[in-house]
């Protein structure tokens, strides 16, 4: 079946609420077997959708599907999450197989309507003597808000491609416990304000491929995990061809006691990011293995506020006993940073961790005196960052096994005004390590 929801009601003019319509073509095409739901040019207003086996949301150019911007509009749709509780969401399915949101259109979430942009999200001790300039970084404060806005629960066959998604007030793209998932070629843009807007969040997801997307959030902009269940492992994902931007990291692998395996991610751009490549485990028995990034090019910086990141270009840590980070490759990297690259363990709890052909440039941010005084392992207890007002070590490992630095290139960035800093690397307790080819950049670049 073939519907277009203006042949059921629904009136283009963004003021009508036109839930009702779609609803039910959704519903005719799911109880006839399969079928796609057309969304024509116009402005669409809507409450929450429940998405259905075998039906293929399509928006055309033009159109934009728009979510209701009062929470009162939004109701719990029985799932529990264990970080944000009872779910709302505004397009939602649950046990269905063979979904699709596809076309040229937009899908407006309406974000800016739960936030007070007034006011930063938490208290810290610099708020009182931020600039305005420092302010307008800081995370806003949300009210109350739709948490899990576009979520996939125990789905098979999830397509997403060509849209775009703009404006979410938490996490945009939810999808748990699920498997088989193609997302190629959408926008993501939100607000980089926002506080737990990541673009497209895994909890315990299998065979996904992420290509050829752009990503602009104020949380991860992928980010693997298994929130949702601690004993399911997140595996055998792709993140290719990506561009992006984000207050906290641009690929997060692992958070507490996610189980996180087999991820390959190439070919990335990151852009005015608190954070390029995140790797955590820093539960109880948490654990990422077998990850391959290569070919990324990025830009790092401290950001004003309480955002995770300091402005590294790689974090991997497992700060906890209990946990395990083993078998990760990164090469072919190229970043322009304002912290350098951290590796932090406990007992030898990193193993296998190979970086090769790295070239990273430093530079002494503007908000580093004031929000650069630790080294940031959040959740965990953040130590503080050695000499953080004279060293930018280009690299901090400590308590790691078997790694390996092949090819590096560092030095200072040609556009740092202060030069006045040391980046030599800093190395605690490490055993059976590799450095070869590691050379100070004598010749600043651009």
């Amino acid at each position: 079946m073939i519907i277009d929801i203006t042949q059921l009601g629904a009136k283009p003019d963004g003021i009508t609420f036109c839930e009702g319509a779609i609803q039910k073509a959704i519903d005719m095409c799911h109880e006839k077997g399969g079928g796609k739901v057309i969304v024509p040019a116009g402005v669409y207003l809507s409450r929450p959708i429940e998405l259905k086996s075998n039906v293929t949301l399509y928006l055309e150019e033009g159109a934009i599907l728009k979510a209701s911007p009062h929470i009162e509009d939004y109701f719990k749709i029985g799932y529990y999450h264990n970080e944000w509780g009872d779910v709302t969401s505004f397009l939602f399915a649950m046990n269905q197989k063979n979904i699709s949101i596809d076309g040229k259109g937009t899908i407006d979430l309406s974000g800016s309507s739960f936030m007070d942009f007034s006011q930063a999200f938490n208290i810290f001790d610099e708020l009182q003597n931020l600039t305005p300039e420092q302010f307008e970084e800081t995370e806003c404060k949300p009210k109350h808000r739709p948490n899990q806005p576009i979520f996939f629960y125990n789905c098979e066959n999830i397509n997403l491609s060509g849209v775009s998604i703009i404006d979410s007030p938490c996490w945009t793209v939810c999808i748990h416990s699920s498997r088989y998932i193609k997302v190629n070629s959408i926008k993501i843009v939100n607000n980089l304000r926002v506080p737990n807007s990541d673009g497209i969040h895994l909890c315990s997801c299998e065979n996904v491929m992420i290509t050829n997307s752009f990503f602009v959030c104020g949380d991860d902009c992928v980010a693997l995990s298994g929130i949702t269940n601690w004993e399911k492992s997140c595996e055998n994902v792709i993140v290719s061809n990506c561009i992006m931007q984000t207050r906290s990291a641009a690929l997060r692998m692992g958070h507490l006691d996610s189980k996180i395996k087999n991820v390959i991610a190439s070919n990335l751009v990151v852009l005015n990011s608190n954070r390029g490549i995140a790797i955590f485990a820093n539960g109880k028995n948490g654990y990422v293995k077998h990850v391959t990034v290569s070919n990324v090019t990025m830009t790092t910086k401290i950001f004003a506020g309480t955002w995770w990141g300091k402005g590294e270009p790689i974090v991997i840590a497992a700060p906890e006993e209990g946990n395990l980070i083993e078998d990760i490759t990164i090469s072919n990297v190229k970043a322009f940073s304002e912290n350098g690259i951290v590796i932090y363990g406990k007992n030898k709890n990193i193993k296998n961790v190979t970086l090769k052909d790295i070239d990273i440039y430093l530079s002494f941010g503007k908000n580093r005196p004031q929000f650069a005084k630790k080294i940031d392992l959040l959740p965990s207890e953040c130590p503080d960052f050695p000499e953080y007002m004279r060293k930018i070590p280009w690299i901090f490992a400590k308590e790691v096994a078997n790694l390996k630095l092949l090819n590096i290139n560092y030095g200072y960035d040609l556009n740092s005004s202060n030069k006045n800093f040391d980046i030599e690397g800093l190395f605690e307790n490490l055993t059976n390590c590799l450095f070869s080819n590691v050379v100070k950049s004598e010749k600043f670049v651009v």
